[in-house]
């Protein structure tokens, strides 16, 4: 108040100053809202609080991140770090500012921009997604089903080997590796997202349901997690009802036994193997190990026991494998997550 009379402008700051308050919140503290429709469900909050999922917003926190914390940093420093142009970096500093991940020095004088005490909490983050196997898979998943589907949406086969090149390719501030593709490819191939041209060198195609999940807006572990409603047979005891539609489900409430994942673990298992540093002769073992765990999980009277001793050979030559690496570790951590979705935890 000055003089007796409301400062408007004052007010109007104050209220800006709030408005950017719960932005940055919201932002850090997404609530999550089941989406309905299509038959999956996912929420808001599915690709995570923060910027890892723009490469171009990571690289320039990182940049001005490698300064002292109250160092200001020009934006033409900032272009020249990054290899690009000044104007492409004010609207990247423009959305850090919003998201109150970095402050402006001023009004006057060159543009220039040091990382707030929230934005150094956002690089603590970051560099914990960085070593998080889970989410870079999840993201490379996510990631290069996009990508195919910009870069090749009329399904004409594509090498995926070009997508390590582009900026999509990384995550948190780091590239991706070629077994993180190679585990994408074998997920998205294997759930029916992309296929295999049988090219090589080696080309995929996206399939009609990998088109149909991009435009969903789902990632891929919503999409292949949606409830998909239909007919069934539902068998309990000797009373059986049938549905009408010639494609089918069948359900037994007596044994709700379902061997999908030991399937999927499998064919990870067959599409890895050559990543694991193995002797030929261990190689070939181990892949048909996992083929008769597939084999088995695939069997129209899937018996629980012979599963479990298939899973357990796989398991026991997949943990002898003494040269570590993200591959087994994803690979090992995927076959536990498929045993306890399988036999319970």
């Amino acid at each position: 108040m000055v003089n007796g009379k409301i400062d408007q402008r004052e007010i109007e700051k104050h209220v800006k100053e709030i408005g950017k308050a719960y932005e940055r919140a919201a932002k850090r503290y997404p609530i999550t809202v089941p989406v309905t429709g299509r038959g999956f469900t996912m929420s808001s909050g599915t690709s995570g609080a923060g910027i890892e999922q723009d490469p171009e917003l990571v690289r320039l926190l990182i940049c001005l991140g490698e300064h002292p914390p109250n160092e200001y940093v020009g934006e033409e420093d900032c272009a020249t770090h990054m290899g690009i142009a000044e104007d492409e970096v004010e609207i990247l500093t423009d959305a850090l500012q919003r998201d109150g991940l970095i402050a402006a020095l001023g009004t006057f004088g060159p543009a220039a921009y040091k990382v707030t005490s929230d934005g150094r909490l956002e690089l603590r983050r970051l560099a914990q997604l960085r070593s998080d196997p889970a989410a870079r898979h999840r993201y490379a998943t996510d990631a290069f089903l996009r990508w195919i589907y910009a870069t090749a949406h009329d399904q004409r086969p594509t090498s995926p080997t070009v997508f390590l090149g582009t900026a999509a390719s990384h995550f948190a501030g780091d590239a991706l590796s070629g077994t993180e593709l190679n585990y994408a490819l074998a997920r998205l191939t294997h759930s029916g997202l992309v296929e295999d041209a049988g090219t090589e060198p080696k080309t995929v195609a996206i399939t009609i349901d990998g088109i149909d999940c991009v435009l969903s807006g789902a990632t891929v572990s919503d999409y292949l997690n949606r409830t998909r409603p239909g007919d069934y047979y539902s068998i309990t005891g000797t009373n059986v009802v049938a549905g009408s539609q010639a494609k089918v489900e069948q359900h037994n409430h007596n044994n709700a036994f379902d061997p999908g994942a030991m399937r999927e673990f499998a064919a990870l298992v067959q599409q890895l193997a050559p990543t694991y540093g193995l002797e030929p002769a261990q190689q070939a073992e181990l892949i048909r190990d996992a083929e008769i765990l597939g084999e088995e999980a695939d069997s129209d009277t899937v018996q629980p026991g012979r599963l479990r001793t298939a899973y357990d050979t796989v398991m026991g030559r997949l943990t002898q494998i003494g040269t570590a690496s993200a591959a087994l570790t994803t690979t090992l951590q995927q076959g536990q997550q498929a045993y306890n979705a399988v036999f319970g935890g």
